[in-house]
């Protein structure tokens, strides 16, 4: 019989599943190969994405919005005074949300290097009847610039956009003179997805070619069969609902045992 770990992070519509082996029974590995400046960067970037994308997947959903805030080229600001710019935007947008019974939920990264200035900006979609976000923002933005508008995307799974804002932001935050030094900033409001662990005994290890649970298809590009940094044996893949419903983003419930 084969022992290993399974650790799930569920995130909106999507189920992120770790395999490895235990603690326990890490013997007879060594190290695995040392690894050079530039892969220990892009080894970073990849778990910063996947950090972000489990915060996105989790707090936002088909019909929000990624919103790119940019300058008039006669009115650029420098990096103080565009921080000072995004936080009264968000500070408006959070008293128009209560003023109409919402809360406002956003995820927010800058970005200058070698391009202007501009921001990246995640935010959930309201409707008070009258006008939605969209229209707040074109408002509050006109003096400003003209903001465009993505829409998320309906499978309700943004890891290409983790990746885009991370990669991004990779130079910027670094930099001594940021005025941030995180790749992106969120509201405190946000669910953070949690993982759930479990120990697993089948009788030939754990699946290769692992088959989506009921009801998911797995996305493509993210399975992963080889070694962890210490070279022990170490899968991962997402798995996506096919047809997301409301109550998929809600944090406390799991999907059933079983499958994966």
């Amino acid at each position: 019989m084969h022992r290993y770990k399974q650790i799930e992070y569920k995130a909106g519509a999507t189920l992120e599943i770790i395999k490895c082996v235990p603690k326990g029974l890490r013997t007879g590995c060594g190290r695995g190969k040392r690894k050079t400046k530039e892969e220990i960067t892009k080894a970073n970037m990849r778990q910063a994405a996947r950090k972000l994308v489990r915060k996105i997947n989790a707090n936002f959903r088909p019909g929000d919005w990624h919103v790119i805030l940019t300058y008039r080229k006669t009115t650029r600001p420098d990096r103080q005074e565009a921080r000072k710019a995004l936080s009264g935007l968000l500070e408006k947008l959070r008293a128009e949300y209560r003023k109409h019974g919402f809360q406002l939920k956003y995820i927010h990264a800058t970005e200058y290097e070698n391009k202007a200035i501009h921001h990246h900006l995640i935010i959930n979609n309201v409707n008070d009847g009258k006008r939605t976000t969209s229209d707040y923002i074109r408002k509050l933005w006109k003096d400003r610039g003209s903001p465009k508008f993505v829409g998320l995307y309906d499978d309700g799974e943004y890891q290409k956009l983790a990746e885009y804002i991370v990669k991004e932001t990779e130079k910027t935050f670094r930099q001594a003179d940021s005025p941030s030094k995180q790749r992106y900033s969120c509201s405190r409001n946000l669910i953070t997805p949690w993982p759930r662990r479990r120990t697993r005994t089948t009788k030939k290890g754990w699946d290769m070619d692992p088959k989506p649970r009921k009801g998911y298809y797995i996305l493509p590009g993210s399975l992963y069969n080889g070694t962890d940094k210490l070279g022990y044996p170490y899968q991962r893949y997402t798995m996506v609902k096919i047809a997301p419903e409301p109550s998929d983003w809600e944090p406390a419930l799991w999907p059933d045992e079983g499958g994966g």
